[in-house]
């Protein structure tokens, strides 16, 4: 069967929707497995560049003060509004989603050098389930892995407001869960970290930045796959090479489909093309945007770090949709790239936009 496929420039407009709406769940097998996968980094509103590179206590104490001041202006809550609102209209089955964070603040007292009480200002995964489910969209967290967890930090606001901030970084798998079985389904749940790391050394010492990947087995009309997300190393090329290599040497070894949702940091566009976006190509993943549009740039990444650049500045692919064995993309598109997708205070919903695929996936 032929299928329709509308342009808008250089979106593709998903028809999957469709596909699922006629579906009759008795014979639900006799379909292909169509269905729509999502990967989204959704900023947790800093790079922490701030305090990279600090060589003094007083240095990293006024860049913790920036990193939070940082966070505040990027307005958490209102763009997981936004986000929310670009998932609903794609709707994807599986939505691979990075840097969702929860950010504590509390009181930091210099005589005794100690935190006090820390208080949650930010829950990104709890806002945008919040405001998922209020614009009616049905979704459950499958899996949530931690990647680095900050512990209550001093931190300084010039002139004299000392602060703490503590912060926990996620990568999450959300699943549809209004559909039927026969239709779409999804179990073992697994997650880990990655051996290799990155220590960044720092005034107040060695700060690990550990990455994680989570997966689940489901099923589009019952044909088989394994779904992962992850979010590979960004400031060390060697280490995201050897967390690629562990993960398909590891999570990703299996005799079902694959695919990978990832924000994988390595750039597959402008050349040179990265490493590890090499490694998977050479270890026989397809990359569903560059099957679909070998001449398109499909740019992914990235909005100023504070999201209020008022003219898009993406200018990198890394945000990847990677696929192995029986598993086809037949549609795709980018989506919160758009200026009228900002929040209503001229903020982009992220630094990153994210990619949609439509695939099918057969048993051999």
């Amino acid at each position: 069967m032929k299928h329709t496929i509308a342009r808008t420039g250089v979106v593709i407009v998903s028809v999957a929707a469709i596909w699922m709406a006629i579906a009759v769940p008795a014979i639900a097998q006799s379909f292909p497995g169509i269905g729509i996968v999502m990967t989204y980094n959704v900023n947790e509103g800093t790079d922490f560049q701030q305090v990279v590179g600090t060589t003094s206590l007083p240095q990293f104490l006024v860049g913790v003060g920036q990193v939070i001041t940082q966070v505040q202006g990027t307005n958490p809550p209102e763009r997981m509004r936004a986000v929310a609102r670009q998932i609903l209209s794609a709707k994807p089955e599986l939505l691979s989603i990075q840097e969702v964070d929860q950010w504590y603040t509390g009181t930091f007292d210099p005589l005794t050098s100690k935190c006090g009480s820390m208080t949650l200002q930010y829950d990104m995964l709890q806002e945008l389930l919040a405001d998922l489910a209020a614009r009616g969209g049905h979704y459950l967290v499958a899996v949530q892995v931690p990647q680095y967890v900050f512990p209550p930090t001093p931190g300084l606001i010039p002139p004299a407001d000392y602060i703490c901030v503590a912060v926990n970084d996620y990568n999450v798998i959300l699943a549809r869960s209004d559909l039927p079985l026969k239709v779409f389904q999804w179990s073992n749940p697994q997650s880990g970290q990655f051996a290799s790391e990155l220590v960044l050394p720092t005034p107040v010492g060695p700060v690990p930045l550990p990455r994680s990947w989570a997966s689940v087995d489901a099923e589009f009309f019952g044909h088989p796959f394994l779904f992962i997300d992850t979010h590979l190393e960004s400031f060390d090329a060697n280490i995201r090479e050897l967390q690629g290599a562990e993960l398909r040497a590891g999570p990703a070894s299996t005799l079902l489909p694959v695919i990978i949702a990832m924000d994988s940091n390595a750039q597959a566009f402008p050349l040179p093309k990265d490493p590890t976006y090499v490694d998977f190509r050479s270890a026989g993943y397809h990359d569903a945007w560059s099957k679909l549009f070998p001449k398109n740039a499909g740019l992914t990444c990235c909005q100023d770090e504070a999201d209020n650049n008022p003219v898009s500045q993406l200018y990198q692919r890394i945000d990847l949709v990677l696929t192995l064995g029986n598993v086809e993309p037949w549609g795709a598109q980018l989506i919160g790239t758009d200026p009228r997708s900002r929040t209503s205070d001229g903020l982009w919903p992220s630094d990153h936009a994210a990619l949609v695929a439509d695939v099918i996936v057969r048993d051999k």
